[in-house]
């Protein structure tokens, strides 16, 4: 955590420097936030303009710009992650998606141009895309889809900006709330993500680090009941081959569905939940990885939703959970600069200061799947530290007046306890 390498500090506080005055002479377009940045020995500070905290959200309704977008990150973010994954894997991009979005609302400069490129549009527009796209998916009568968001402060060492945390509350509906980092306030972010995922992920963290500086959380909670359930007769052992050629028997769910559909080395179906929801399953004619290598997820998503071919379908029973970190996925996906100490990320702050950057990212998941329907949830954790330029913070205790002390065991016993009020006496 202590990164303070003088000279390394200096070259890129020079660097930072040049890229902020070769930026102020830059006309800024009437749409993108206003930015100017001025460098105070080591620090970086930049004044960054949140429009969004200004004024109450509009929305946009979903539509093509949105799901393209969300497609294609998602398809981006499960080849990046199918090669490393273990056995049964579950994950949501649209958490890790939500997450990175409102921490764009921070980010300006190159940083925030990285942001824009891996989300598919700028903060301004995510904002009000997402901000109705969570209202939507909550408005379901029989189907629970949950988006939670929160971002949680360090009191020791660190003061979130006021403006993000109003971006965060109005458009994210997020719970924004600074506490020292402590096992109360482990006990209390846990807490709040098992709530949010209604038990499914009862510990995000183990523990917490009390040098960072801020936590964002986003949590997905799914729970959905088909919308023909399974009968007692439709559910019976069925063999599965694992990848190297063994043999199981889980339960098989066993339907007749119109909705077959092919695509290039696969075929599959797609089986609705209620409110529209709909669970679309795909084997692979080879290898799986080969496939995910090569696939078109938004190719799937169309044919599954418009074939109305008749096949004999079974999907196995399952219940399984997962944890992925997401460090080098994020970065393969084009946000790089926020985990740098070049990070631009002074709008999370109330100084401004750029020495805020991305330390880890890691998301936990779970999911149920049997004959009634399918619950999942996943939280997102994005975990913020210091910057090699963050100002060190030098603390001093000179017993130099009339001073209390005690001599403990171990164990923390008190043995002596005494004063001193005059050490030459």
């Amino acid at each position: 955590m202590k990164r303070m390498n003088q000279v390394l500090a200096a070259l890129l506080a020079c660097l930072l420097c040049a890229v902020s005055c070769g930026r102020a002479n830059t006309e800024v377009p009437a749409d993108k936030p206003s930015e100017a940045a001025e460098t105070k020995g080591e620090v970086t500070y930049a004044s960054v303009d949140l429009p969004a905290a200004g004024h109450e959200p509009t929305g946009n309704e979903a539509d093509a710009l949105l799901s393209d977008a969300v497609t294609a990150f998602s398809e981006k973010f499960y080849k990046l992650a199918m090669p490393n994954l273990d056995e049964n894997a579950v994950f949501s991009p649209l958490s890790l998606y939500y997450a990175l979005a409102l921490t764009s609302n921070g980010a300006h400069g190159e940083t925030a141009d990285e942001f824009a490129a891996a989300l598919g549009m700028d903060t301004a527009e995510l904002n009000e895309y997402l901000y109705t796209l969570t209202g939507a998916l909550a408005a379901t009568k029989e189907t629970t889809v949950m988006i939670g968001n929160s971002v949680w402060g360090n009191a020791a060492n660190f003061e979130v900006n006021p403006a993000f945390q109003k971006i965060a509350e109005s458009y994210y509906d997020a719970h924004a709330e600074s506490l020292t980092f402590d096992k109360a306030a482990l006990n209390k972010i846990n807490g709040w993500v098992s709530e949010k995922t209604d038990g499914m992920i009862d510990s995000l963290f183990d523990a917490l680090d009390p040098e960072q500086l801020m936590i964002l959380v986003n949590t997905v909670l799914f729970d959905g009941i088909w919308d023909k359930e399974y009968e007692e007769a439709d559910v019976m052992p069925g063999s599965f081959t694992t990848a190297d050629g063994q043999s199981t028997r889980p339960d098989f769910l066993y339907s007749t569905e119109y909705s077959y559909f092919e695509v290039d080395g696969a075929k599959g179906f797609s089986k609705d939940y209620k409110d529209g929801y709909r669970f679309i399953g795909v084997r692979p004619d080879g290898d799986l990885e080969a496939f995910v290598a090569d696939m078109d997820l938004g190719e799937i998503i169309e044919k599954s939703g418009t074939s109305n071919l008749k096949a004999d379908c079974g999907i196995p029973k399952f219940a399984y959970e997962a944890a992925l970190g997401l460090n080098g996925i994020t970065e393969a996906l084009g946000i790089r600069k926020a985990f740098t100490d070049s990070a631009e990320l002074g709008g999370l702050s109330s100084s401004g200061a750029d020495v805020i950057r991305i330390d880890s990212i890691f998301q936990k998941a779970k999911i149920i799947l049997n004959e009634h329907g399918t619950k999942a949830a996943a939280a997102t954790a994005i975990e913020f530290g210091t910057t090699a330029f963050m100002p060190e913070i030098r603390r001093e205790v000179y017993l130099d007046k009339p001073f209390f002390y005690v001599i403990v065991n171990a164990d923390g016993i008190p043995l002596f306890l005494g004063t001193v009020e005059d050490p030459t006496k």
